[in-house]
């Protein structure tokens, strides 16, 4: 079945969704957890407000076969034990269906969802969620984590051009599940594609330096840092090397580049090379009359946090459309719907996604930018192998 986005022209623009009231026969319930209060906020934030955006157009346009969708969004402050409870909460008012955020959240919850059945959508890219044999309910719109560490090597192996020795390499981390779920990609691809994996650090979302783990990077003679990092902490890391004069080339995932922040970077984040997985603005796809219709402020059409979560909505409505016209809009019905291994649209944001039973990788597409003036500036696509030792890893 071919997924398409609703027709654009006359877009009724809904009100603002409450978190709550009263569900009617002509309604259905989602929940939203993200980050309001903690150290992602942010990137949570504006991706919030992208999937509450696509919420009020999607029902401003027959919503779910005419029945609206009624979120119940939640900060959970980037807290598992907060997330655990906000969960149980949620499953109880009736949801069919939960948008939630970081990895460490989704990963503890992984066994909850499965056992409830309800399908969740996450802003975590981590691999080991695209496995349904022990993640049946988890998806993400995007290229994984793996996938991204994996872009980036390719680029670094094929940009490299001394044939005397390899390349070396070093990863800077955060301490958590979202930092330390690259680790077993980056060392096995490095191995294959004859790059030296020598050295990783952590800096984690709170530092106000990272000279220490900088210097010892730098005493490595690395050629190649990567960074597994979120954009304040990016921030804080370009700066220091800068200062210390290192002169590596430095690629960093989809979390390291915010527009908004990227100032704070200042001048050491020219240079670096970032691995992104959707557009950076809606402008001139086929969703920016629909986006700009519905945003809170211009800068949204421009916020590529924002693109992500009006993305992952649009993919889990179409699922929901897909389920309630088969008579089955419940967890497992979504969940059929999704895993057909037909394409669903994200209005240009990123390459149609698709999953099946077997495979939750939506795609494995990926773009890179190198920042100049602070600006992006596109290099190109990369796009990995969608190899069976992969899934999951």
């Amino acid at each position: 079945m071919k997924k398409t986005m609703p027709r654009l022209a006359g877009v009724a623009i809904a009100l603002l969704l409450s978190t709550t009231g009263i569900t009617s026969a002509d309604s259905v319930k989602v929940g939203v957890m993200y980050d309001a209060t903690g150290p992602v906020s942010a990137s949570s934030v504006p991706y919030a407000k992208g999937i509450q955006a696509a919420t009020r157009w999607i029902n401003g346009n027959d919503g779910i076969n005419g029945k609206d969708i009624e979120l119940l969004v939640e900060d959970y402050g980037y807290q598992i034990p907060r997330a655990l409870s906000i969960y149980k909460k949620m499953r109880g008012e009736g949801v069919v269906a939960i948008q939630g955020f970081g990895s460490g959240d989704t990963e503890a919850l992984m066994p909850s969802v499965s056992k409830d059945k309800l399908p969740w959508f996450s802003a975590s890219y981590s691999a080991n969620l695209t496995d349904p044999s022990h993640a049946p309910y988890n998806y993400s719109v995007g290229a994984d984590y793996s996938a991204q560490v994996r872009a980036a090597l390719k680029h670094m192996s094929e940009s490299w051009t001394d044939t005397t020795r390899r390349p070396r390499l070093a990863l800077v981390y955060m301490d958590n599940a979202f930092g330390k779920s690259v680790i077993p990609a980056i060392e096995s691809y490095a191995k294959e594609l004859d790059i030296d994996f020598v050295g990783r650090e952590v800096v984690n979302a709170d530092a106000l330096e990272a000279v220490g783990p900088l210097t010892r990077i730098r005493d490595l003679n690395t050629d190649f840092i990567l960074l597994q990092q979120i954009a304040t902490s990016f921030a804080t890391i370009v700066r220091d090397a800068r200062k210390l004069g290192i002169d590596s080339q430095v690629y960093g995932t989809v979390w390291t580049y915010d527009p908004q922040l990227i100032e704070v970077a200042g001048e050491g984040a020219n240079g670096v090379i970032v691995v992104q997985i959707a557009a950076l603005s809606a402008r001139g796809l086929e969703i920016e009359e629909a986006v700009a219709s519905v945003a809170e402020t211009p800068a949204q059409i421009d916020d590529h946090n924002f693109l992500r979560g009006w993305g992952s909505m649009m993919v889990m409505a179409e699922a929901m459309r897909v389920a309630d016209a088969a008579g089955n809009l419940t967890g497992e019905g979504i969940k059929a719907a999704l895993d057909t291994g037909e394409p669903f649209s994200t209005g240009g944001i990123l390459p149609p996604v698709s999953y099946t039973a077997t495979d939750h990788r939506s795609t494995n597409s990926t773009v890179l930018y190198r920042l100049e003036n602070l600006e992006p500036v596109l290099i190109g696509p990369v796009e990995v192998e969608r190899r069976d030792d992969w899934l999951g890893n």
